[in-house]
């Protein structure tokens, strides 16, 4: 089933064109990752599809309805966003931070609900233990599943992550990328992930959507976008593809010399 259809969407940034025709269907309860270089148009897909940016054209449904006839709380219970990173916070604790996500639910005062959604989440996400902890002092992995636990109290049915495992350490990767399949398996919702790293990509998304100059260069499974040739015409490097336990992995060889 077809949980999000985007159709003919462009974006601009003061005219300079970021998305140039973006054309995809995203199913239900898939994990699917964005690749591409910097300035490709990954992050603002996203945007775009949780509504913090407006296409100049082009349509993008959710559940066969357009985001724009979405209201505030109705786009708030339905995508949640982890964005790249965070600055800093004003002084909160995880377990405040955490509560936000909870906006689109609560009246005047949270409720029992709320606050066992809260703990709830960050069990499954293994935080509980620094639910008391100032945001700010984190680690960039405690951060990180903090940002994740945020976006999942509000029980959306699509996930948004931009870059989750930028600047972190290989374990602090892999712990953020198996809580999202794990997520994605229990709750059955959908994720899109913007994603540099592509063994990553490959190791844990259904499909892989590659981005070049804001234009989708090709879709499918890792085996079909993970070619030597896409990754050579994409990113202007050449390299070696291998398998080892059924996962490709990309090895990059050299600069391509024909690009300079």
């Amino acid at each position: 089933m077809v949980k999000i259809r985007i159709r003919g969407l462009e974006f601009s940034y003061n005219s300079i064109p970021a998305l140039k025709d973006v054309t995809i269907d995203i199913h239900e309860s898939e994990i699917v990752a964005i690749v591409g270089p910097n300035g490709s148009g990954k992050s603002t897909l996203l945007k775009c599809i949780d509504r913090i940016l407006k296409p100049q054209k082009g349509g993008i449904l959710i559940n066969g309805k357009d985001v724009k006839d979405f209201s505030q709380i109705e786009i708030a219970r339905t995508v949640g966003y982890v964005p790249q990173s965070v600055k800093q916070f004003f002084p909160a604790t995880v377990f405040e931070v955490v509560l936000m996500g909870r906006r689109p639910y609560l009246g005047w005062r949270c409720s029992k609900r709320d606050i066992e959604k809260v703990f709830e989440v960050l069990k499954i996400l293994n935080i509980e233990n620094i639910a008391m902890r100032d945001f700010n002092e984190l680690s960039g992995g405690q951060q990180q599943k903090v940002l994740i636990a945020r976006a999942l109290v509000q029980e959306p049915e699509i996930l948004l992550l931009d870059e989750p495992t930028a600047n972190l350490d290989i374990k602090h990767q892999l712990e953020v990328m198996e809580i999202v399949k794990r997520i994605v398996r229990m709750n059955g919702i959908t994720a899109i992930i913007a994603i540099h790293d592509l063994n990553l990509a490959s190791k844990y998304a259904d499909r892989i959507v590659m981005m070049k100059d804001g234009k989708v260069f090709a879709i499918g499974t890792p085996e079909e976008v993970l070619t030597s040739a896409n990754i050579e015409s994409v990113y202007d490097v050449k390299v070696k593809i291998i398998r080892f336990n059924g996962k490709l992995y990309v090895i990059p060889l050299t600069l391509n010399q024909s690009s300079d």
